[in-house]
């Protein structure tokens, strides 16, 4: 058997921190934990619960993808309860939604360059 863990961990550029941050706390309304995984690392890394117990982690190098790049990295599924709701105030906040040429969901770009599609539960 294999199975996908419910850990996900993340690389952004050191100058997108402060707005990557914002996203997951202020726009995602998750908690912005220091990891202790980080032994010798440094740069801090920054891990997330979400409401099913799954987390992910980010990590700032400067070898990261640009936002460009990471289009074509890997894309992540966010289930909430208001799917409406938060695309708007993503896209207040400024940020870009990403349309894909063969599908019809909702995508956004997170300022580490990350996109996400996000659904309803």
């Amino acid at each position: 058997m294999i199975a996908l863990s419910s850990s996900v961990h993340l690389y952004a550029r050191p100058a997108a921190r402060e707005k990557l941050l914002e996203f997951f706390t202020d726009l995602l309304g998750l908690r912005a934990l220091k990891s202790s995984d980080a032994v010798g690392s440094p740069e801090d890394i920054y891990a997330f619960e979400f409401s099913n117990g799954a987390w992910l982690s980010v990590e700032f190098t400067e070898d990261a993808l640009d936002d460009r790049r990471a289009r074509r990295g890997a894309w992540l599924e966010l289930k909430v309860d208001d799917a409406e709701g938060l695309q708007q105030r993503l896209l207040a906040a400024g940020l870009q939604r990403v349309v894909h040429p063969y599908t019809p969901f909702f995508y956004i770009q997170a300022p580490g360059g990350q996109v996400f599609r996000i659904v309803s539960n």
